[in-house]
């Protein structure tokens, strides 16, 4: 009998979907920068004030991460995604009335906050992780990337409608764009497993007496620095100190993502570069970051998750640094370093993370533990634009701050490389739980 699975994988459909909504969904949410510059221009509310709303919103995104989480686990993806699109697509619509401080909190910091919560990375990851194991990180990677590719689009588009028109009308056609495009392809093509559609994760090939095919050789090798994975629960999840390291890198990374998101381009106008020259920039920004979130899940297969990271953190650190001069220097040589240095590193922050939730707690508590983690994620999120926005209207420039993010880079590495060598006896106490003794687990 011939082997069921040389044809076409559908996951890398799933994982073409998730790069599609995660470029609309986030990119609505990087457009924030844009829409910020905007608002202060015709309000001229304080830099903390509004950039609070964006803190509330990562604050909803922490709240309601572990019930997106939940949802997914429990409902299909082709239940989620459409209702979470047209929620969206209402909130966009709503933001085109703001006139006062409160609506822009209730607008964007509540309502477009949940429905990019439905698209964000814990439903999405959730799924990819249903359809790969030895392609994870490559999958995540490719995902991932979206949110960059979104950054590079709608970022100028959004700015040029600002010039031709109003940000009001921008915010309208970010809705048309979220309601077009989001719920008709979820609604007619997403899947919740490979079982759906009669494959296997990775796509590997299944024989007649329903053992491995030879293709599959070296399938439970997930990554070399990894043990075979496990079927995690929430609750074991939560008594393991990788969790708790693992939240702390959340935390890290998003302090130092959303504090750039919010600020970058309110810090280059400051500087003397036009907002049009800004907005492109920052979509540049993004179109490095798709190319290194598809080269550092890659390379994470390949090397691991900690050298990985090491290397794309390290390349952030170096952009972000030229970010810093560049308000000294004024030079635009050292403006396009920040763009391809820290636009290569924060791609690589995104897939990391998520990955190694994936390696370390696998199983179908999957998307209510990395819901969970979210929180951390939310938290940072908060507290990074709203420190951004405090200490310039206490000091009338972004240097804390942007120095505060290098330190967050530097701490989320020294967490990852802890929570990995944790692994180990993160796996015995697991296995100390459901009663399998290490010899045992050493003969399976």
């Amino acid at each position: 009998m011939k082997e069921k699975s040389r044809r076409f994988y559908y996951g890398w459909t799933i994982v073409a979907l998730s790069f599609l909504c995660l470029s609309v969904s986030l990119g609505v949410r990087y457009c924030f920068g844009i829409f910020y510059v905007a608002i202060l221009k015709e309000y001229g509310w304080s830099r903390a004030e509004t950039a609070g709303a964006f803190s509330l919103a990562m604050l909803i995104h922490a709240v309601f991460a572990p019930l997106t989480g939940m949802l997914i686990d429990r409902f299909s993806p082709r239940i989620i995604f459409p209702l979470g699109a047209t929620f969206l697509a209402l909130g966009l619509a709503a933001a085109s009335r703001i006139t006062a401080i409160w609506h822009l909190y209730l607008f964007f910091g509540v309502i477009i906050a949940i429905g990019i919560n439905t698209h964000s990375l814990t439903p999405h990851i959730t799924v990819i992780s249903k359809w790969f194991i030895r392609k994870r990180g490559l999958a995540n990677g490719l995902a991932l990337a979206g949110f960059g590719l979104g950054t590079m689009v709608l970022t100028p588009l959004v700015q040029l409608i600002i010039d031709i028109a109003d940000w009001r009308f921008a915010f309208l056609a970010l809705a048309a764009i979220v309601f077009g495009i989001l719920v008709p392809i979820t609604a007619i093509f997403e899947r919740r497993s490979p079982e759906e559609v009669g494959q296997y994760p990775d796509g590997i090939a299944i024989g007649a007496n329903k053992t491995l095919s030879p293709l599959t050789e070296g399938f439970r090798e997930i990554d070399s620095s990894l043990d075979r994975p496990q079927q995690w629960t929430f609750k074991a999840a939560l008594c393991t100190r990788a969790f708790w390291m693992i939240a702390l890198m959340f935390f890290s990374v998003s302090f130092t993502v959303n504090m750039m998101l919010v600020h970058q381009a309110a810090y280059m106008v400051d500087a003397g570069f036009s907002p049009i020259v800004v907005a492109s920039l920052v979509g540049l920004v993004g179109l490095f970051s798709s190319v290194g979130g598809v080269l550092i899940g890659f390379l994470s297969d390949r090397f691991g998750r900690v050298i990985a990271y090491f290397m794309g953190a390290g390349t952030a650190f170096a952009g972000l640094t030229l970010l810093l001069l560049v308000g000294y220097s004024k030079s635009m040589w050292i403006l396009y370093g920040f763009v391809i240095l820290y636009g290569l590193g924060q791609g690589s922050m995104g897939p990391i993370p998520t990955t190694t939730v994936g390696d370390l707690f696998s199983g179908n508590m999957h998307g209510r533990i990395f819901g969970a983690l979210t929180i951390a994620y939310g938290i940072g999120g908060a507290l990074g634009p709203f420190i951004g926005g405090y200490f310039f209207d206490l000091t009338g420039n972004y240097t804390l701050p942007f120095l505060m993010a290098l330190a967050s880079i530097v701490a989320g590495g020294v967490v990852i490389r802890h929570a990995v060598a944790h692994r180990r006896s993160e796996r015995r106490f697991l296995r100390a739980g459901t009663g399998a003794s290490e010899d045992n687990s050493a003969r399976n």
